[in-house]
């Protein structure tokens, strides 16, 4: 029999990161070994893990588990999640997934028009945001600085689309950084908040009634996270992959917790003075309950007023963020076509390896697929850009983990004899798509 402390170790070995076999990909046949898994979960650390980051997982797995989804967590569990997620990045947070029997599937989030796909890439600059700069003793404040800087004219001039360019001589008169910290609270709140929502109900929309149908007297009653359990134990044999996807369920639904703690101490403000239906936003501070999360009813009907007025207030703060410069925004923030068109080319200037990977990434045209704007020969090359970039600042092998060159050979070459690649239109350009297909 495994000792406490042997089971901690092997537990944190699988969150800290012990590499996977990855497995066969876009497989969703249910019973056939683990291949409908699609792919694995991640394990490797964005970060190099510190031996005092490490310790402090030790006691959160000493204060937390067994983990039990239908009581508040403790206060000393709390507090060890406190002292673990301080020094975890944010963006390893983005997205959360669960096992729903037919693969690994991102929980549905409510969209604030931000970037989910990170990968190492991202963290070749090891200046990222961490938990602890979100959640300092400064949210107070930082809602105050926010009320400033939406009724500062020169912070509002410089989100119009017809406002060229980047202004970081605005950066600290804007307090860039403090509004993309504002916008990822907000953020982090929503996701934490819809989260928990999904993974307390019975997720009867999400995973198939006939996959649990044999164990139909067990899971009655059971929550999201408790089916998914049950549904990993029964489908996957594999232990490696069975522990990571438990492990890493675990583990976001941890911080899922934690940071709802937080933000209920907080609540938000909205931009104030903005209508939507019958409503009109004040300075008044709301509370997270508010968002009514499960109302079937549709988005834009009065009961999603907040979710509206979240977004719009979300975008507008990291817009200011982006275009006065920040680096944690510009690298956190949402780059499709029709936001940047008119600081696009700084963009390139100055983060090649970013926007590169973030046009040949996208499959949806580069967030503005209604005009098709780049194709996937267009997309392509610049993954090759982007591989190209990634040998010169960090090996081909490290390359060779973010893409695989022998599926852009061609491109590859392209790049290397020196092809033109499609850049992304200006403003005039986008405009004049927005009116041609306006006509159709």
């Amino acid at each position: 029999m495994f000792s406490t402390k042997l089971v901690r170790v092997f537990t944190s070995c699988i969150v800290f990161g012990f590499a996977l076999v990855q497995h066969s990909q876009s497989h969703t046949v249910i019973g056939e070994h683990n291949k409908e898994f699609g792919f694995p979960p991640k394990t490797e650390p964005f970060l190099p893990v510190t031996d005092e980051h490490q310790a402090a997982w030790d006691q959160v797995f000493e204060d937390c588990f067994p983990l039990n989804t239908r009581s508040s967590l403790s206060d000393r569990c709390m507090t060890s999640l406190g002292e673990y997620f301080a020094n975890e990045p944010v963006w390893g947070y983005s997205e959360m997934h669960v096992y729903m029997g037919g693969g690994w599937r991102p929980l549905i989030y409510i969209d604030m028009d931000l970037r989910r796909n990170y990968s190492s890439a991202d963290f070749l600059d090891t200046d990222v945001p961490f938990w602890r700069h979100i959640f300092d003793d400064q949210i107070e404040q930082r809602q105050e600085l926010f009320l400033r800087v939406i009724k500062d004219s020169k912070c509002l001039e410089i989100t119009h689309p017809n406002n060229h360019g980047m202004h970081d001589e605005l950066a600290d008169h804007c307090a860039a950084r403090e509004m993309y910290k504002y916008a990822a609270y907000l953020n982090a709140c929503v996701d934490a908040e819809n989260r928990l929502h999904q993974l307390h109900g019975e997720g009867s929309g999400l995973i198939y009634v006939s996959l649990l149908s044999e164990d139909a007297s067990e899971i009655e009653g059971l929550n999201l996270l408790e089916k998914s359990f049950r549904l990993l134990k029964k489908w996957i044999s594999d232990p490696a992959l069975w522990s990571a996807a438990k492990s890493s369920m675990e583990k976001n639904y941890l911080h899922a917790s934690w940071v709802a703690a937080q933000c209920s101490q907080h609540g938000f403000v909205l931009r104030p003075g903005t209508k939507t239906g019958s409503y009109t936003s004040t300075e008044e501070k709301l509370p997270w309950s508010a968002l009514a999360l499960g109302l079937r009813v549709s988005f834009l009907a009065d009961e999603k007023k907040y979710h509206r007025l979240l977004n719009h207030t979300y975008s507008l703060i990291m817009q200011i963020a982006i275009k006065a410069g920040d680096d944690w925004a510009i690298r956190s923030g949402y780059l499709g076509i029709s936001s940047i068109a008119e600081f696009s080319a700084e963009l390139m200037q100055r983060y090649p390896l970013l926007m590169h990977r973030i046009i040949g990434e996208n499959p949806y045209g580069f967030g503005f697929s209604n005009f098709n704007s780049f194709t996937s020969k267009d997309r392509a090359r610049h993954r090759a850009k982007a591989y190209l970039l990634l040998v010169e600042e960090a090996g081909e092998k490290f390359a060779r983990s973010v893409y695989d060159p022998a599926e852009l050979r061609r491109e590859i070459q392209y790049v290397k004899r020196g092809g033109k690649l499609k850049a992304p239109p200006s403003r005039a350009e986008v405009e004049k798509r927005r009116r041609e297909r306006a006509k159709e």
